[in-house]
């Protein structure tokens, strides 16, 4: 039973060391939304979360408000580069 069981995830770990690289069908719409996050389009939205973090933060007389789309703002830009490091990364 032990042996069957190291088998099948021994089988399964492969198999997931590929799983960056197929499904060629949704790299056009991979690529559009990396383009989007990572160009003008997502440095307007983490311009925006900011704005209105701000603009909060000024009507509660706090700023904490700010830190939270701060926050959202940086993760938006520097996700799709985390992201693609961990998919392609060689093991």
């Amino acid at each position: 039973m032990k042996k069957s069981l190291l088998l099948v995830s021994l089988l399964t770990a492969s198999s997931m060391a590929f799983a960056g690289t197929t499904g060629e069908e949704f790299q056009t719409l991979y690529e559009l939304v990396n383009d989007w996050a990572t160009g003008y389009l997502g440095r307007a939205i983490a311009l925006i979360f900011l704005l209105v973090g701000l603009g909060v933060g000024v009507l509660r007389g706090s700023l904490i408000g700010a830190v939270g789309c701060l926050g959202a703002a940086m993760c938006l830009l520097i996700a799709p580069t985390v992201i693609e490091g961990i998919l392609t990364a060689v093991i």
